[in-house]
């Protein structure tokens, strides 16, 4: 097919379809309105899961460090660990309450701490890279 006046077929296209530049600058124009109104309701901004969660804390994996290496929070609490190097990292509770998958660069683990006690944990690729949380009642 050889096109030879290619804003006539544009124009047929519009005619066909019923479009008028008009109509695409109005859709155009409520939908730049209206995505921020909708991005910001909790349905759209945070994940759903967490919107009417209590407490987060990060904790970041640096150097073969847990940074804090020791944190104190409370129940309800949801800690959002962070792999901030190139190698790869995982998150395993001594106790067998939580674990992560292995995490590359930048990706994260998170995990909601609902009941009192020490959690100790290390990283099962470098063993020796090990922290611990503390969850404790509010006073």
């Amino acid at each position: 097919m050889t096109v030879r006046n290619s804003t006539r077929l544009v124009r047929n296209w519009e005619t066909v379809l019923g479009i008028r530049k008009s109509q695409n600058i109005s859709r155009t124009l409520r939908l730049i309105l209206l995505f921020p109104a909708l991005a910001s309701t909790s349905c759209l901004a945070e994940d759903a899961t967490n919107a009417s969660a209590g407490p987060m804390v990060t904790v970041s994996m640096d150097h073969n460090t847990f940074i804090p290496g020791e944190i104190t929070v409370v129940p309800g609490t949801t800690v959002t660990w962070v792999n901030n190097e190139s190698m790869p990292h995982t998150v395993v509770d001594l106790n067998k309450s939580f674990r992560s998958k292995t995490l590359a660069k930048d990706a994260s683990f998170s995990f909601t701490f609902t009941a009192a006690g020490d959690y100790s944990y290390l990283c099962s690729i470098h063993p020796n890279m090990k922290a611990k949380i503390i969850v404790k009642p509010a006073s």
